[in-house]
């Protein structure tokens, strides 16, 4: 029965992993058309205000981090559990640039507070993958062979 439930956790832990990067990579091409966005209207209005170029450098940063991480999850790299932790400090800390630039630590705090889901989705992303996984499909492939070769 501990067996079931370790192997079913795997599983749970595999699929929130997975659908976890997606939505990294999905959000990061939002991100990538904002930005693209941005600059195109600053170039057409030839108004480049500093917070928006700010904002769109800060955007792109935080778009590649999180393709980063989604490529680290494709491959397989050993690396994915520190970009991926890296990725979720952005979206628990996603107004920390602009609080270091222009606001006081209360304009932080309220836009912070304003974006509760994220930060949600930040501690749960560093919750799982602060878990050590070596992944669930080796283990259960370890686990046929042993029990063909004890049947043999």
């Amino acid at each position: 029965m501990r067996d079931i439930m370790g192997s079913l956790g795997m599983l749970l832990l595999a699929v929130c992993r997975t659908a976890y990067c997606w939505g990294l990579f999905i959000m990061s091409w939002f991100m990538i058309h904002t930005v693209y966005t941005n600059i195109r209207t600053m170039l057409q209005s030839h108004m480049n205000e500093r917070g928006t170029i700010i904002g769109s450098v800060t955007m792109a940063i935080y778009a590649i981090v999180f393709d980063v991480t989604w490529w680290m999850f494709v491959r397989q790299k050993p690396a994915l559990k520190r970009w991926a932790i890296a990725a979720n400090l952005i979206c628990v800390l996603f107004f920390f640039p602009n609080a270091v630039i222009y606001w006081n630590w209360r304009g932080f705090l309220r836009a912070e507070l304003g974006l509760w889901v994220v930060i949600l989705i930040g501690i749960f992303g560093i919750i799982i993958f602060s878990i050590p996984y070596h992944g669930w499909r080796r283990d259960q492939s370890d686990e046929v062979a042993r029990a063909t070769s004890r049947a043999s």
